[in-house]
Order: C-alpha cells, then sequence, then structure tokens
C-alpha cells in the first residue's frame, strides 16, 4: 500500500543528494569550503531543530539517553563536520562526476565490511559480490577515467588530492555510521537526525572561529546569490534528503531504499554535463554504472 510513496521518497533523496552535489562542485570556486559547510549545516539544523519542535518531539529528544545523544553527536561531527568538509573539498580538485561516485560508491562498501567483521551482521556472497564490483567501478573511474592528461607534477598532484579527500569522505562516513547504528538503537530517527546535525553545525562553527581566518565567514565578499546557493545545498543535503530518506525507509525498508538512491551517482553524470558542462570518459561512465549495479548487490538480502 505504502510502495509507490516509499519509492517516490526514496527518489526525492537521491535527487536531493545530486542537486547538492551540484551546486557543491559549483560553489567550490566562489566560497571557501569551512564557510560553504557551515551554511549547508546550520540550515539543516534550523530545518530539523523546528521538524522536532513542531512535531511534538521535544519530550523524546530531552528523553534520550545521555550515552546515547554523546554517540548521535560524535557520529556527527565525524561524518558532517569531517566528511562532508573533505568531499566538498574534493570538488575543488576533481570533477563531480568523479568525485560524487568515488565517495558515494566506496561509503557502503567500507559501511558492509565494518558491519561484518566489527558488528557481527550477517552476509550473502551476493552482497560480497557487489563490494567487488563497487571496488572494481571505484577503480575505472579513479585511475582509468580522469580526462586530463597528467603532465605535469601539480595536475598529477590536484588529482591526487582530490580522489585522497573524496576516499576520506568515504572513511568519515563510515566511521559515524557504526558509530551512529551504536547510538541510533531505540532512538526516534528525526531526532538523532536533528541532533546528529546540529551538534555538527556547533562543532565546525567553533572550529571556524578558531581559525581566526579572515578568508573564513566573511559572508559580505561572497555575495547574496552564492549565499543562497549554500542555504539551497543544505536544505536538499540536510532537509529534503535527510527527512525523504528515514520516510523511504519507513515505509518500504532500508533494504529498498538503499538501492533506489544508489542511482544518485548516474543522476549526477547528465547534471554535471549539462549544469558544469564536465564532460565524463566513457570509462568513467562505465565505472559509475559498474559501482551502482554493485550497490544494488551490496543492497540484496538486507
Amino acid at each position: 500500500m505504502n510502495t509507490l510513496p516509499g519509492i517516490g521518497y526514496a527518489l526525492i533523496t537521491a535527487m536531493a543528494w545530486a542537486g547538492s552535489a551540484i551546486i557543491n562542485k559549483f560553489l567550490t570556486t566562489r566560497i571557501d569550503i569551512l564557510s560553504l559547510n557551515t551554511v549547508r549545516l546550520w540550515v539543516g539544523a534550523v530545518i530539523l531543530t523546528a521538524f522536532i519542535v513542531f512535531t511534538g518531539r521535544m519530550d523524546t529528544l530531552l528523553a534520550t539517553p545521555l550515552s546515547r545523544m554523546l554517540l548521535i553527536a560524535v557520529a556527527g561531527l565525524i561524518s558532517f563536520s569531517i566528511g562532508d568538509t573533505a568531499y566538498i573539498k574534493s570538488l575543488s580538485f576533481i570533477d563531480v562526476s568523479r568525485g560524487f561516485p568515488i565517495a558515494q560508491c566506496t561509503f557502503p562498501v567500507l559501511t558492509m565490511f565494518v558491519a561484518i567483521f566489527f558488528l557481527n551482521e550477517p552476509f550473502t556472497l551476493v552482497n560480497i559480490t557487489g563490494g567487488f564490483l563497487v571496488v572494481g567501478g571505484v577503480y575505472l573511474v579513479v585511475v582509468l577515467g580522469n580526462k586530463v592528461p597528467l603532465t605535469s607534477k601539480a595536475v598529477k598532484r590536484a588529482d591526487a588530492r582530490g580522489v585522497f579527500l573524496a576516499l576520506m569522505a568515504a572513511v568519515s562516513w563510515t566511521t559515524g555510521a557504526s558509530l551512529l547504528k551504536l547510538g541510533i538503537t531505540g532512538i526516534d530517527p528525526f531526532v538523532a537526525a536533528a541532533v546528529r546535525i546540529l551538534v555538527s553545525a556547533l562543532g565546525l562553527t567553533l572550529f571556524v572561529l578558531c581559525r581566526q581566518k579572515e578568508t573564513v565567514l566573511q559572508f559580505k565578499q561572497y555575495g547574496f546569490s552564492n549565499i543562497a546557493l549554500a542555504a539551497g545545498a543544505g536544505v536538499l543535503s540536510y532537509g529534503v534528503a535527510a527527512v525523504a530518506l528515514i520516510s523511504a525507509m519507513q515505509l518500504i525498508g532500508a533494504g529498498k531504499t538503499v538501492l533506489i538512491t544508489a542511482i544518485a551517482p548516474i543522476l549526477i553524470l547528465p547534471l554535471s554535463f549539462f549544469i558544469l558542462k564536465e564532460r565524463p570518459t566513457p570509462i568513467t561512465v562505465l565505472g559509475v554504472f559498474i559501482g551502482v549495479i554493485g550497490l544494488v548487490f551490496i543492497s540484496c538480502n538486507r
């Protein structure tokens, strides 16, 4: 009965992630990375906090055990303050048609192996096959899919930094997801999402202020349109996608939701082509599709 709305929410999640990635790439040359992610996080924090208040979940928030809150908060700091910042920074070195698939495809593979070896979750040969397909797809995107000849040390260094930061983001997201799994048992998912994002916004803001760099949080210099776009990316990532993802999981389950949202890297390809004028190579496209097929395998039997 709830299958179609659930599928719709999952598709909305994938589109919101892809749209946010395009905006982030566009803004990497217009706003410093720390300011960009700080704006995104605060927009998401305001949206989800308001959602918690207006849906009567404050009592649930206040009743959450402190130990669980700490795990959820640390998970948010690692995933959003560190992981998202590293991911956005990677886009300043490599195309979004490469950076997004690298991070988004590596993350579930790492999460799967952590779940198997450290969280004692069951696995199947299908899941493992999916993991190898994702690794193969990422290899095609990273090693063979670069359209720019690495003819100089500077170009090679920039490409390596972009790939490293995208992988660092995936590792951070995996660590955060593992801690979240330990802390979220029995907790309202909307409350957990609000806590993660609010704490992440506070943590990143404190870090930025402590650095006291004159180029950071200088909103007048960025221009209203760029700030509005950054806020829009926050709405898509931490408002639309966060709520739609949880709604989809509640209606059709986590396995089907993950399977559907796996199309996000594919959605990036036409968006990056038409909006950012990127020209992904055929090998990059092939790698993305192989990676997405691998994600579908990983999602099976969950």
